[in-house]
């Protein structure tokens, strides 16, 4: 049976739920052909109102005013609700004359505001509890009510600062970690305060919670938009094509592998669904940290590779053309204010649901959840909420994940410093007793989160930690029936001093019918090998390194190896591209408490610190990238063979038969780490089998990683874990702890 979509009648969105819209969580149940909702206001229209003249602080002025609004513009434009500009144009005494010099003096006073004038229909209005004196003073209060016709009418001074998402609108979702950990303190303390009078929100979101700065005149966070212009104004220039702003994870070709493309006139990039494009880059300066044994400034071309940098300072998911370490100041004054909601849910009373807002509302309040709807709902949408500030994008929640979120936070900001994450997996747990308690526990995490942020950011070169460094795999005891031959292969070492080392973690691929996965992964270890002879002596001898460089080379030549192995095989090439042998690669240079990291295929690496795992990578198989490209996360998760890569080693173009490699493109991850932390890189049998699902996974991940301090241990109980899960597939692991 064909799947019906209907319009949402307060947002306009489609949709296919019949009781409240996916976007915006309105009733459906609103009849869109009622007369009273053709008598809205326009702009050039009056609405005169009541006003206390206190509220507007007018000295000497008589208490009760009438003024008359002209609509100037309309700002939103809904089926059931309308927002205005508005100016005051008149103004008399509602209980006796006034003055004709006094209303004169009044009136240039009022024109002075901005106002907005909100009129809605009442059909959507849900009524569960009255607003006492404490709610009234969390709540964006209009200066006076009043009727159009059928409709409601607010009046409001525009002088509440905010909705959180303009913010993230007017940064373009690219909000840095101060603005980020101050709003969402912000945040907190509202919420805070709400619970504390008993009371629920059930139906926060980014656009109906208001921040504004209590010394400004107008309460405009002016910060954010200065932020903004300043990105504005110090972005460098584009000059590429014309094209559309790269997006999350940009892999561009060298110059002589898009001389190559072009040669091949007419022939296609076989390898285009793994994501590889053809961009002309500029290149682009990076600088790096000030750590001893590291060039404080190093220039190179980076037209063949994306570097995601996790600073402090640094938001943006694009390249990093210059890194800066003076975090922005911004007001310690910024409140929180709620908006949009004209009632609350009282604690401990039969909480009966109206609408939902998709992607922030908890699983419970769908009826999904055998739960009762209470505060751990407010907790789950709070870190909703804080995944939306991280990500600058809605949380793509799924049916298929219990309504949390389907991929990282980081995934859509790869370069914001890892350290949040943790708190935002726990407080959106789809079962509400796995979440934070309650506020205040939640508010304790984020903070703690927030200084090991700082703390990583703010590290000397003199307290770079050492590490313990140890990797292993297996086969994998189910695997072993289907195949003998282990296609994953580890490689480490580490300088005597323990603050240098090389980690490969690398997966083939089994599907391989030139070649096989085995060999694909045992090119890359093999190269690391040798490339660890060069650079250990390198290091020792305290000569200038270029990490990205070295990484890129590892993996080149790889590569190469894979595309000369096939070609001594099976020239002339006749099958399918898709059939050639590959491997997954991590490949990791740890230097002075610097991680610069290269990631293909869905192989992972995870940042531990106490009961915090994140994950640093970013999945290259079809449902993760799917979801970055814009695709709902039900759609991508339900796609068939989702799981397939997109992206591997083994990259290149068939010409005449004959295999030309052509760079892979890896994404590139640099963060810091302090004493205290651990580093895991696992290739997926380990994700696929450690539980009974991902977030299983995961959680038993922690536990054997928090139980075991011996890396070497702890890679075999890792090990232990996946084969007694089952055991399906090749393990391979490495774990470096800092210390």
């Amino acid at each position: 049976m064909p799947v019906t979509e209907t319009r949402c009648p307060e947002c306009g969105e489609h949709g296919s739920d019949t009781q409240w819209c996916d976007y915006c969580g309105a009733s459906r149940a609103v009849a869109t052909d009622s007369p009273a909702k053709s008598l809205w206001l326009t702009p050039g229209s009056g609405f005169g109102a009541a006003i206390d003249a206190t509220a507007l602080k007018l000295e000497g002025a008589p208490e009760g005013l009438l003024v008359s609004f002209k609509m100037d513009e309309l700002l939103e434009h809904y089926a059931t609700r309308r927002v205005f500009v508005a100016t005051a144009v008149e103004v008399s005494a509602t209980g006796s004359g006034l003055d004709a010099s006094v209303a004169q003096v009044l009136i240039e006073a009022l024109k002075k505001q901005t106002y907005l004038i909100e009129e809605s229909s009442n059909a959507n209005r849900a009524s569960t509890s009255a607003l006492s004196a404490s709610v009234q003073a969390l709540v964006r209060q209009p200066l006076a009510r009043g009727q159009h016709g059928e409709h409601d009418v607010s009046v409001f001074v525009d002088n509440a600062g905010m909705t959180i998402e303009e913010i993230v609108d007017i940064s373009q979702g690219q909000l840095l970690f101060p603005q980020v950990r101050d709003i969402f303190s912000a945040v907190l303390d509202l919420m805070s305060r709400l619970h504390e009078t008993d009371h629920l929100h059930l139906r926060l979101a980014p656009w109906n919670v208001r921040i504004l700065d209590r010394n400004s005149d107008d309460g405009f966070p002016r910060i954010f938009l200065q932020q903004a212009f300043d990105d504005y104004l110090t972005a460098p220039p584009a000059e590429s094509s014309g094209s559309e702003p790269r997006g999350l994870v940009e892999e561009t070709f060298s110059e002589s592998a898009v001389d190559a493309v072009e040669d091949a006139s007419a022939a296609a990039n076989p390898f285009s669904d793994r994501g590889a494009t053809l961009v002309d880059v500029p290149p682009l300066t990076l600088t790096s940290r000030d750590h001893a044994g590291v060039s404080a400034s190093v220039e190179r071309d980076l037209s063949e590779a994306s570097i995601f940098e996790a600073d402090l300072s640094t938001g943006s998911s694009a390249e990093i053309s210059e890194v800066s370490h003076s975090s922005p100041e911004l007001s310690p004054s910024l409140a929180g204010l709620f908006d949009g909601v004209m009632d609350f849910f009282s604690i401990g009373t039969d909480i009966e649901i109206s609408s939902v807002v998709m992607g922030f509302s908890a699983p419970e309040m769908m009826g999904r959840s055998r739960a009762p709807v209470g505060e751990l709902a407010d907790i789950f949408s709070l870190g909703m909420l804080l995944y939306y500030l991280v990500a600058g994008e809605i949380p793509p929640a799924s049916v298929y994940t219990r309504h949390s979120p389907a991929i990282p936070a980081r995934c859509f900001r790869p370069a914001f410093p890892p350290g949040l994450q943790p708190v935002i997996a726990r407080a959106t747990r789809p079962h509400p007793q796995d979440r934070y308690p309650n506020v205040q526990e939640f508010r304790r995490a984020f903070d703690e989160a927030c200084d090991v942020v700082e703390l990583r950011s703010n590290l000397s070169p003199s307290a770079a930690p050492g590490m313990k460094l140890a990797s292993d795999t297996h086969i994998g005891i189910a695997k072993k029936r289907r195949n003998p031959t282990n296609q994953d292969h580890v490689f480490s070492a580490m300088a005597d001093d323990t603050r240098f080392g090389l980690i490969v973690v690398a997966d083939g691929v089994s599907t391989a019918s030139f070649g096989s996965g085995d060999l694909a992964s045992k090119a890359l270890a093999e190269e690391a090998v040798l490339a660890w002879e060069d650079m250990l002596p390198s290091y020792l001898m305290d000569e200038p390194m270029d990490d990205v460089a070295l990484i890129q080379s590892i993996l080149n030549k790889a590569n190469q190896r894979i595309v000369d192995y096939v070609n001594s095989k099976f020239t002339p090439f006749q099958g399918s591209p898709h059939e050639v042998m590959g491997s997954t690669a991590l490949i990791a240079i740890v230097r002075h408490g610097v991680i610069t990291l290269a990631s293909l295929g869905d192989s992972r690496t995870y940042l531990q610190r106490g009961a915090g795992l994140e994950q640093i990578t970013i999945d290259h198989n079809l449902w993760t990238l799917s979801i970055l490209e814009g695709v709902s996360a039900d759609s991508a998760l339900a796609m068939p063979h989702g799981d397939a890569l997109a992206r591997c080693l083994g990259t290149f173009l068939v010409q005449q038969g004959r295999l030309h490699a052509v760079p892979p493109q890896a994404d590139f991850f640099r963060f810091t780490v302090a004493r205290g932390d651990t580093v895991l890189w696992t290739t997926d049998g380990l994700t696929d089998f450690g539980g009974a699902n991902s977030l299983a996974a995961e959680d038993n991940i922690l536990a054997v990683m928090l139980a075991e301090a011996d890396p070497s241990l702890a890679c075999l109980e890792l090990i232990l874990l996946a084969n007694r899960g089952g055991g399906g597939d090749n393990l391979g692991i490495a774990i470096a702890r800092f210390s």
